[in-house]
């Protein structure tokens, strides 16, 4: 099974999907945490470059890194899954789409560059407002966080996406338990407990 936690900048995504892996470990269930992007390869180095202002790319070339990103850790997703009965996405494809169609591109061409990938079987959007997220982290913002504008579109993207897909969303402005213990009953309710 393929959890994934979605949400735009300081939604809480890795906090929620880091006590996710605790709470499910607890329980004894084999458990795999990715994050994405993964700024540890190759093609992460260069995505963290461009966010931090050091290389320009069209915004094509951005997603189709972002995407590639993706791919280049396939090989891990998958022996992941062998291995583990659930695997955590502190982000995953789902991003892509939502930050790609933010930026002007169209969603099929966005979903196409994924298309192949293990899909996922729960994905949960943490909602928060633009401007709980800058209350959140005011300063050291990479390039997509930093316009206001941007984010606000951002937030507006992600709900309708999220109720077109049917993704559970969680209201992200509750406490950090409070969250959680959502995620746990979405979880539950998905593998029928």
């Amino acid at each position: 099974m393929i959890v994934v936690i979605e949400g735009g900048d300081q939604a809480g995504k890795l906090t929620q999907s880091t006590m996710l892996e605790k709470a499910l470990k607890k329980r004894k269930i084999k458990t795999k945490l990715f994050h994405f992007p993964d700024y540890k390869t190759p093609i992460g180095k260069e995505i963290r470059k461009y966010l931090d202002g050091k290389r320009k790319f069209p915004p094509q070339v951005i997603h189709c890194l972002l995407s590639a990103n993706r791919w280049e850790k396939l090989q891990e997703i998958t022996s992941a899954q062998e291995k583990n009965s659930v695997l955590i996405m502190n982000r995953y494809y789902h991003s892509n789409l939502v930050y790609g169609i933010a930026n002007g591109m169209k969603p099929k061409w966005l979903e196409s560059l994924d298309d192949g990938l293990p899909k996922a079987d729960l994905v949960i959007l943490l909602d928060v407002s633009q401007k709980e997220s800058f209350r959140r982290q005011k300063t050291n913002r990479d390039k997509f966080e930093k316009n206001e504008e941007f984010l606000r579109r951002i937030s507006k993207i992600y709900r309708k996406v999220a109720m077109n897909k049917r993704w559970k969303i969680i209201d992200a402005t509750k406490s950090k338990d409070e969250v959680h213990e959502e995620i746990l009953k979405a979880f539950s309710k998905k593998i029928g407990l």
